[in-house]
């Protein structure tokens, strides 16, 4: 499943939601995309906090499937660290 681009996500942003949203629990995606695209939305208007990243990194980890927990912490660091 991915992301058909409408001009809000950078080639960077893209591949980080695909990764994401590939590694939700099924009945999560939905919710997972609308914050993932608020979030996104957020950095390009430059309102993005980290109390904002931090609040979704909690929401995300309730909604990932077990087995990816683990890698989608270590990218949520790698991430926020590219970030401004």
């Amino acid at each position: 499943m991915h992301f058909e681009r409408d001009g809000m996500m950078d080639s960077g942003q893209e591949k980080f939601y695909n990764f994401i949203i590939e590694r939700v629990r099924d009945d999560q995606k939905d919710s997972v995309k609308e914050l993932m695209n608020e979030n996104f939305k957020k950095q390009a208007d430059g309102t993005f906090t980290r109390e904002d990243m931090i609040k979704t990194q909690e929401a995300l980890m309730k909604k990932l499937k077990p087995e990816a927990v683990e890698e989608v912490k270590t990218a949520m660091t790698h991430f926020a660290s590219t970030q401004k």
